[in-house]
């Protein structure tokens, strides 16, 4: 099978900003990262803050630049092909400010697919079966007057307006109530059906052991373990942990 995401020796660090006298050496937030993720796969990205989940995702979106290491996106390299690279992913961050709050969310999502390309025609189109699809029926408010789950669908909208093969999504269900988050892992799960690969990053264990079929664990920014359920299981020896205790096993953190 061919993979649709390959990282190799992946590295960055950051510089601690703020006004000192003193140099401060750059912080570590990857460390050699390797991993290749096939077509298809749903991937848990899992860790607590500060693991380098978003940092991975922001370098597999050309969001930013590695200090050393190389990463293909459907065979694209960001050295070369970042415009291709981005036809070929959609990105939900956790931080999204990129909507324009005073108009509505339908009109936010036209600008969207204008900058895709996309005509008139074909953007209202693939709009209204977003719509048809995420049951929404407030797409002619003003954004600002969503809800936290009104605002995440549509990010989610957004991120898959181009129809990419690729997904990487940052803590969905962040801040969401029960039933908005259920609602969005039901979408989520519904992406599997149409062979998405989807990286998603996340904490929260029972979400991820729900939505995905793979995992990869991070620990202060290095990969301490990857595979199946089945496979982190036999690792351990633990038949029917589930991943928060393997997780604790593996790294020995919480």
């Amino acid at each position: 099978m061919n993979a649709s995401i390959e990282l190799r020796n992946i590295g960055k660090s950051f510089t601690p900003q703020g006004f000192s006298l003193k140099k401060r050496p750059p912080t570590p937030a990857l460390i050699d990262i390797t991993l290749s993720i096939p077509k298809g796969r749903c991937v848990g990205l899992l860790g607590p803050n500060g693991a380098g989940k978003t940092t991975l995702l922001k370098i597999m979106s050309t969001l930013i630049i590695p200090d050393k290491g190389n990463v293909f996106i459907e065979g694209f390299s960001p050295d070369c092909d970042d415009d291709r690279i981005k036809e070929r992913v959609g990105l939900l961050l956790n931080d999204e400010r990129s909507f324009y709050w005073r108009l509505t969310g339908r009109n936010n999502l036209l600008f969207f697919a204008s900058m895709y390309g996309f005509t008139k025609s074909r953007a209202q189109k693939r709009i209204n079966d977003l719509f048809r699809a995420f049951k929404v029926d407030y797409a002619d408010r003003r954004f600002d007057s969503y809800s936290t789950g009104m605002k995440r669908k549509f990010a989610l909208m957004r991120a898959l307006l181009h129809d990419p093969p690729v997904l990487l999504l940052d803590e969905p269900t962040k801040s969401l109530d029960l039933n908005s988050g259920r609602e969005l892992r039901n979408l989520v799960k519904g992406l599997a059906d149409r062979d998405k690969t989807t990286v998603l990053a996340s904490h929260d264990m029972a979400e991820a052991e729900e939505l995905c079929d793979f995992f990869v664990f991070l620990s202060e920014g290095a990969i301490r373990a990857s595979g199946t359920l089945d496979e982190l299981r036999e690792r351990t020896g633990k038949s029917s942990a589930g991943l928060t205790e393997l997780y604790m096993e593996i790294t020995g953190h919480a």
